[in-house]
C-alpha cells in the first residue's frame, strides 16, 4: 500500500475522533484537506514519522524512475548512492520512532547483505511488530476474521478493511509479511512463502496480489491438486463479505481506492500469476498439450506475456512490496520476472515456449508496438 494513503487514512481517523462535533459537511472538508496538507494534521511525533517516511519513500521512487534511461554502468552506480542515501534516511527515522515499521522495513531491504540474512531481520522485525498489535492495538487478534475482533469493530462502526489502513502499523506488518513471502519464493523456501502469502490474504482493506506468490510456489512444487484448489478458493472469494473480494478496498472509502490504481483483485482466469504458473505447473508435470493450451492464454490473456517470458527484463526491487501496475503489462512483468528463479530450474523451458506456434510472433508485435 502506499504510504500516502494510510498515513491520510489515519490523520484523518485521529482527527475525527478529537474533533466528533464536525458537521457532515466539515468532514468532507477535513477529508479534502487532510490528502492536501498532511503537514498540517502530522501534529504528535508518531505521525510527524510517517510523515517523514511518506516524503522520503515518495522522493526515493522518484529518483529511481528517472534512471531509466541511464547507461548500464551509470545506472548501478547511481542507484547504489541513492540506495545508500535512503537507507541512511529510513534509519534515522526508525531511530527516532521505532512503531514507524516501514521505515525500518526499508532499512532492511536496503542493506546489502545476503538473502539469508535479510530473511532473519525481516523475522525479528516480524515477530516484535506482531507483539506490538496483540498486546497494544485494541481489537488486533491474529485468530479474528480478517485480524480484527467483532465487537470492537461494533463499537467503532467500522468494517475490517476501514480498520487496518487507518492502523498504520498493521499495514507496516503486512508489508513485512508480504516481503517476507516474495524473499521466501526468491530463495526457494516455497512453502514458507506460502505461508506468508496466505497470512496477507487474510487481510481486508489492504490491496495486494499475493496470491501470485502462491500460486508460482506450488507450481514450482508441483503441487497440481493445491494449485487448482487454490484457483477455486479465489473464484468462491471474488465476493464475500466485509470487502475481502472485489470490494475490499471500496469498503476501505472510494477515496482511498482512488490512490491506488489497479490494485483491485483479478479474476482468476485473468491472473498472470495463474496463467503462468498453470503453464510451468503443467510443462514440469510433462504434460505438453495442455501445457501449450495454457501457454497461448497466457500470452493472449496477459499484455506483453510472451514478450516478457522470451526476453528476460529488468525490474526495479520492491521497495517495499509489489506496487501497483502502472501500465498495462505490469503485472505481467511482475510475473515473469518472480518466476524467474522456477524458469531457470525448468530445463528447456524457455526454449519450448519459444517454438510453440504464435509465441514468437506475439512477442515481436509487443516489442513493435511499445518500442521495446
Amino acid at each position: 500500500m502506499e504510504p500516502r494513503a494510510y498515513l491520510c487514512a489515519y490523520l484523518e481517523a485521529r482527527y475525527l475522533s478529537e474533533h466528533a462535533e464536525l458537521t457532515p459537511a466539515a468532514r468532507e472538508l477535513v477529508h479534502s484537506d487532510v490528502r492536501t496538507r498532511p503537514e498540517k494534521y502530522a501534529q504528535t511525533d508518531h505521525a510527524q514519522a510517517l510523515l517523514a517516511y511518506t516524503r522520503a519513500h515518495e522522493q526515493l521512487m522518484v529518483a529511481l524512475a528517472s534512471f531509466d534511461d541511464l547507461s548500464d554502468e551509470e545506472f548501478e552506480r547511481r542507484r547504489a548512492q541513492l540506495f545508500g542515501e535512503a537507507r541512511g534516511t529510513f534509519g534515522r527515522i526508525a531511530h527516532e520512532d521505532q512503531l514507524c515499521v516501514d521505515a525500518r522495513l526499508m532499512t532492511i531491504l536496503l542493506t546489502d547483505v545476503p538473502i539469508d540474512a535479510a530473511l532473519g531481520d525481516l523475522l525479528k522485525l516480524e515477530n516484535e511488530i506482531r507483539a506490538h498489535l496483540t498486546s497494544g492495538v485494541a481489537g488486533f487478534d491474529l485468530e479474528a476474521p480478517h485480524y480484527w475482533r467483532a465487537d470492537e469493530l461494533s463499537a467503532r462502526d467500522l468494517s475490517a478493511a476501514e480498520r487496518t489502513v487507518r492502523e498504520p502499523e498493521v499495514v507496516g506488518w503486512l508489508h513485512v509479511l508480504e516481503a517476507l513471502a516474495n524473499l521466501c519464493l526468491a530463495s526457494a523456501r516455497y512453502r514458507p512463502a506460502i505461508s506468508y502469502a496466505r497470512m496477507v490474504r487474510a487481510a481486508a482493506g489492504y490491496p495486494n496480489h499475493v496470491e501470485g506468490t502462491v500460486f508460482l510456489a506450488l507450481a514450482r512444487l508441483e503441487d497440481e491438486e493445491g494449485f487448482f484448489s487454490f484457483a477455486h478458493e479465489l473464484e468462491s472469494e471474488s465476493h464475500t463479505e466485509d470487502g475481502t473480494g472485489s470490494d475490499a478496498v471500496a469498503a476501505a472509502g472510494a477515496e482511498i481506492s482512488a490512490d491506488l490504481p489497479g490494485s483491485a483483485p483479478l479474476a482468476v482466469d485473468d491472473s498472470p500469476w495463474y496463467l503462468l504458473g498453470r503453464t510451468l505447473l503443467l510443462y514440469k508435470l510433462g504434460k505438453r498439450k495442455p501445457a501449450q493450451r495454457s501457454l497461448r492464454d497466457f500470452a493472449a490473456r496477459c499484455e506483453g506475456g510472451a514478450f516478457f517470458l522470451l526476453n528476460p527484463t529488468y525490474l526495479d526491487p520492491y521497495l517495499p512490496v509489489r506496487p501497483a501496475p502502472r501500465e498495462a503489462w505490469d503485472l505481467t512483468h511482475q510475473a515473469v520476472w518472480e518466476a524467474d528463479g522456477i524458469i531457470a530450474d525448468t530445463p528447456d523451458f524457455v526454449g519450448w515456449a519459444e517454438g510453440v506456434n504464435g509465441i514468437f510472433d506475439s512477442s515481436e508485435g509487443f516489442a513493435a508496438r511499445n518500442g521495446f
